[in-house]
């Protein structure tokens, strides 16, 4: 089980491209205009832009099993194990891989032990194990144990049953808990039911995660099954199955749609076509806490409170309540040494991407009275030869494309930029993963916008070589295509095309409008 996709296409490593001149500049520049009328074509009149990520075994196979043995989902569960016959594993970890592996199975295989060749220990594998071992006790797996589940779901409550934890978090533990004690002849807890009973979303899903729905429509479904919330989880996913029978892990509206700003402000078309309602529905979707969510029906997050500051400051959308109320919601949320985690739950540590995202929002924003001192110093002593880790997105050029520029004027900033010239592959674009042999659009996008932030500009070599690549990777639509590069849950991997379409789109628009660096050398 080697840990490298299989390539999105046959085109390989190829040959290093000519120098960018006046036509390929043209051409890059009407590479960018693609990419703002697909942006303009995908915009919801919100707004905001709504868009499923790419399907993945990982929720089809949680959501097919649920649903085994219920007469009315037998078509939709049919169209989902049509689809999971064909899906190919995951690859850039091996947990992941037979994990997948084990899951697009689970409807012909209940042998669980074929998947732990490929477990770790710690965290988050061990959190991720324990979905298999629920779905392994559900369907009377060989290798499961209810007893062993059961003792790790109530470890990982704690004393205080999840009440620190993220409300999605403790609702599958919850879940993983019902399956065990229903395996071990346990009844349902009340205060479980009732607890799902307040939780569970008008549409009838679990925070619009058809994995978190999944699993709790299993565990409903073996120890509620009559129970109008069972009913309720059950419609909720059969409406939410796509026509090619799939479920998808996440629409992120708000977190899609500032990365879409911050990728396209600037051109013309966009600023006039798709900015201002953009704007509009980001200022909106403020929380009552003073955050943003990464999608309407989960909590606010730091990382997207952040993400979406940077989108609206300096746009005049940003009102004085709006920036009122995220300033004391970022002073809440700081932590005593001055950094920020992603989530509000107890078992949550800070990761550089958020704190960058923060700091440099709540700079950029102007934000009264939050001291960004601390989130400084601890990011500038992060930095390594490489750059920086992220937490949310694979390629290592996140980091330098998220990180770097929020630490600017320090001279650290600069880092990650000389591991990045390293890493150029010779096709011009950077890799999804630094082994991996094939050049990634978005990995490229980030890598052009830490480059340009970093004070190269277009007629430097590497800029010049990234942006060929783009243009050559670009569809005739407008849209680029790539593998899996941002986690959820770590460590699976999902992609979104928006997403893709953004960071790919604006290194793109960064190198087209970098100032040239001053004397033509790579710094």
């Amino acid at each position: 089980m080697t840990p490298v996709d299989a390539p999105a296409d046959e085109r390989g490593p190829g040959a290093r491209p000519a120098p960018v001149g006046a036509g390929a500049m043209a051409e890059a520049g009407r590479c960018l205009g693609r990419a703002v009328e697909l942006a303009l074509g995908t915009q919801a009149g919100d707004g905001a832009w709504y868009v499923p990520s790419e399907p993945r075994i990982l929720e089809n196979a949680v959501v097919a099993c649920s649903l085994a043995g219920i007469e009315r989902a037998r078509p939709a569960r049919e169209r989902a194990v049509r689809w999971l016959e064909d899906a190919a594993p995951q690859r850039h970890d091996t947990f992941v891989y037979a994990a997948d592996h084990w899951l697009a199975g689970l409807h012909r295989t209940h042998d669980l032990t074929a998947y732990t060749a490929g477990a770790q220990q710690g965290r988050p594998y061990a959190r991720r194990a324990l979905y298999l071992d629920a779905l392994g006790c559900a369907v009377g797996a060989a290798g499961a144990d209810a007893r062993r589940l059961l003792d790790q779901a109530r470890a990982a409550l704690g004393p205080d049953r999840g009440g620190r934890l993220k409300p999605w978090q403790r609702s599958m533990l919850l879940a993983f808990e019902a399956l065990a004690g229903d395996a071990l002849g346990m009844p349902l807890s009340r205060h479980t039911l009732e607890e799902w009973e307040r939780t569970q979303s008008p549409d009838g899903s679990f925070y619009g995660m058809p994995l978190v729905t999944g699993m709790l429509h299993l565990a409903l479904t073996r120890t509620a099954p009559d129970h109008q919330v069972t009913q309720r989880c059950r419609d909720a996913l059969l409406a939410a199955q796509r026509p090619d029978g799939t479920w998808r892990f996440l629409v992120s509206e708000v977190w899609d749609t500032g990365l879409m700003v911050r990728a396209l402000r600037g051109h013309p078309r966009f600023d006039s076509a798709a900015l201002p309602a953009a704007l509009d529905f980001l200022a909106s979707a403020q929380k009552e806490d003073g955050g943003w969510a990464c999608t309407a029906p989960l909590d606010s997050d730091n990382d997207t409170t952040g993400n979406t500051l940077l989108a609206l400051a300096g746009t005049g959308r940003a009102t004085d309540p709006v920036l009122t109320a995220a300033a004391r919601y970022a002073l809440r949320h700081q932590t005593p040494e001055g950094l920020w985690t992603t989530w509000h739950s107890s078992d949550d540590a800070p990761a550089p991407d958020v704190v960058a995202h923060m700091a440099a929002g709540i700079h950029a924003a102007d934000l009264p009275g939050v001291d960004l001192a601390p989130a400084r110093r601890w990011l500038a002593s992060r930095a390594t030869a490489e750059g920086w880790t992220s937490d949310w997105y694979l390629p290592p050029a996140y980091g330098a494309a998220e990180i770097g520029p929020a630490l600017a004027p320090h001279a650290v900033s600069r880092a990650a930029i000389p591991a990045l010239l390293a890493s150029q592959r010779a096709d011009g674009g950077w890799p999804r993963i630094l082994d991996e042999p094939y050049s990634s659009p978005t990995a490229t996008g980030l890598a052009l916008t830490a480059l340009t932030a970093g004070g190269l500009g277009p007629h430097d070599t590497a800029v010049a070589r990234g942006l060929t690549f783009l243009i050559d990777s670009q569809n005739d639509d407008g849209t680029w295509i790539d593998r899996p590069v941002m986690h959820g849950p770590r460590p699976f991997l999902t992609v979104t095309t928006s997403q893709v379409h953004a960071l790919a789109a604006r290194g793109l628009r960064d190198a087209l409008t970098a100032a040239p660096h001053r004397d033509g050398a790579c710094p």
